[in-house]
């Protein structure tokens, strides 16, 4: 179970940067997210059900849908919800990568603040700094080319203001995400994780939604033809992206370490470049094979750095309530 749910949130998760570029041609960010995590949850709560594993007295309990709020704001609302504001901005695309980068640094820090352990092992730390390092020699040829035009124009000082600003919301994106992620192992949980996972992923959905309304133009996307590969992107990013990806990460965050779940953000952007040579006929080069390897070996150190400890720490400190 443990290898199947990383394999997800690395594949599933990678993948969702190819849907996403695709769908958002035509649908806004918001209304787009809220739509796949709100029918991703409805999804995964009538699955559960159906098969008979479902608590339906969960459903019935405040106390479980107030966690799912606080998470569903935190992890969707206001990561989600910063993350789209900070893209749409004119942030470079290498300078938003670097930033996700930094993930791994926040879960680990937040976790090692919340359980009191201390700093981490020196194999963490050391497959911490590969990783953001991959991730920095992965987006060093786009952050040159990025800044070239704006040095070039006149307005380079108001662009690189609204710049700023964006990078400063990506980066409150990675903030409330560790919070919720780490927040969300303290709150009372049902003890069927799909149950939790689809309440959080409705909650977060209806908010986005909410925002969307109030924040985002209206768009007709009741025009796009049914035979658009816009739906296609939207079905993989409810099926894939939501329903198994975002379930195998709470499953994660319940299971073993923060060092170990953080590692997803490291290895998504290889995947996310992968796909796009295969599918998009992106271009890959030598800068890309040293990216692959530093991350590769960071990711290596960070799983394997005193597993059994950890996880044995783990496994109790989040023992879900009755």
């Amino acid at each position: 179970m443990l290898a199947v749910c990383f394999a997800a949130v690395y594949l599933l998760w990678g993948s969702t940067f190819l849907g996403n570029k695709i769908a958002l041609q035509r649908i806004p960010p918001m209304l787009l997210s809220g739509s796949r995590f709100a029918l991703a949850g409805m999804c995964l709560l009538g699955i559960v059900l159906a098969v008979g594993r479902g608590e339906t007295g969960s459903l019935r309990q405040w106390r479980y849908w107030r966690s799912a709020i606080i998470g569903g704001a935190l992890l969707f609302l206001l990561a989600n919800g910063l993350l789209s504001a900070g893209l749409a901005r004119p942030v470079p695309t290498g300078v938003a990568a670097l930033i996700v980068g930094s993930t791994p640094i926040t879960l680990v820090t937040m976790d090692r603040l919340q359980t009191g352990r201390g700093m981490p092992s020196p194999r963490v730390l050391a497959g911490m700094a590969l990783g953001l390092l991959g991730i920095m020699v992965l987006v060093s040829g786009s952050l040159g080319q990025a800044r070239a035009p704006q040095e070039a124009t006149a307005a380079g000082s108001r662009i690189g203001g609204s710049e700023l600003v964006g990078a400063v919301m990506i980066l409150g994106s990675t903030l409330f995400w560790g919070a919720g992620t780490i927040l969300g192992r303290a709150m009372p949980q049902p003890r069927n994780p799909m149950i939790g996972s689809a309440m959080q992923m409705i909650a977060g959905g209806a908010m986005l939604l909410a925002a969307s309304a109030v924040a985002e133009p209206w768009a007709p996307v009741t025009e796009i033809p049914a035979a658009d590969r816009t739906w296609l992107a939207v079905a993989f990013l409810v099926v894939g992206g939501s329903l198994g990806g975002f379930s195998a990460y709470m499953w994660l965050v319940r299971h073993t370490s923060a060092a170990a779940v953080a590692t997803y953000a490291y290895v998504n952007p290889l995947v996310a470049m992968l796909l796009g040579w295969m599918f998009l006929g992106e271009r890959l080069d030598s800068r890309t094979a040293l990216a692959a390897a530093l991350i590769l070996g960071g990711v290596v150190l960070m799983q394997t750095a005193r597993r059994g400890h950890a996880g044995e720490h783990h496994a109790k400190a989040v023992e879900p309530e009755a």
